[in-house]
């Protein structure tokens, strides 16, 4: 059986008590196959369509059930002991900023990996585990864009007018691969929001990105595939500028790099 761990050089202090943890690499991107959550005497397969992405250091997926429920959350994880990762919440749609903490434990497979979450949850007395399935995906290659991004500024341009929006919104490129997820408000002065997520598969060629989405939480209709001009400013800003073909309305998007502070 191959394994997928991969020990990096870097090791980080986590102080967590006295208690020392090494960060460790279980990079990839990977599809769910099959989600089961159990408790009370009880396990409940579940309908979801779902896609998860870790990065050296990061952790993002998105997902959307039949109801049109949708699934979305951002993370840091590092290596406990063995294949058991610890996860932390930096946003889900669950808990949104809030602190929150998940012991998962890893066991790889030629094709991908199952992973056990002893601890998801509790509800009227009950306590819930998860247990999910995933396969994984082949990398496509590596580019500047590659990591966690933060939306910083959202633009819409429609000929003079020039209208701010605002939104929560992470974006990962990974291995040739990308996921957005976001919280917006229905209307620009509502305060009641939705969640979203996209996934697929990108190039970057130049100042030019291409990309084709497989998944989203509003998918529309031969309108899966977008291209925008990227202007990076350095290695932790980046511009990204796309123009509806039909309207002429101009979206600029302005980028920051996760964990990177002031920029």
């Amino acid at each position: 059986m191959k394994k997928i761990l991969i020990y990096m050089a870097l090791a980080a202090d986590i102080i967590s008590g006295c208690r020392k943890i090494v960060r460790s690499s279980y990079s990839g991107v990977f599809k769910l196959e099959k989600q089961v959550i159990s408790g009370g005497g009880r396990d409940t397969l579940m309908d979801l369509s779902k896609m998860k992405i870790y990065t050296d250091h990061y952790y993002i997926y998105g997902g959307i059930a039949p109801d049109t429920t949708v699934h979305i959350g951002l993370g840091t994880y590092a290596l406990d002991s063995g294949n058991t990762i610890i996860e932390h919440n930096i946003f889900n749609n669950r808990a949104l900023d809030s602190a929150q903490i998940f012991v998962v434990k890893l066991t790889p497979s030629a094709g991908g990996r199952t992973q056990f979450t002893p601890d998801f949850g509790s509800h009227n007395m009950v306590h819930y585990t998860l247990t999910e399935k995933y396969s994984r995906l082949p990398s496509l290659g590596t580019s500047a864009l590659d990591g966690v991004w933060e939306l910083d500024t959202l633009l819409r341009l429609n000929g003079k007018d020039t209208m701010r929006q605002r939104e929560t919104r992470f974006k990962l490129f990974w291995q040739g691969h990308f996921m957005t997820i976001r919280r917006y408000p229905v209307k620009d002065i509502s305060n009641n929001y939705k969640n979203g997520f996209s996934y697929g598969k990108f190039t970057l060629s130049g100042d030019e990105l291409n990309g084709d989405e497989s998944m989203a939480s509003d998918a529309i209709p031969g309108n899966s595939s977008f291209n925008a001009k990227i202007v990076l400013t350095g290695k932790h800003k980046y511009k990204q500028v796309t123009t509806d073909p039909k309207s002429g309305v101009q979206t600029i998007e302005i980028y920051r790099r996760l964990g990177q502070g002031s920029y």
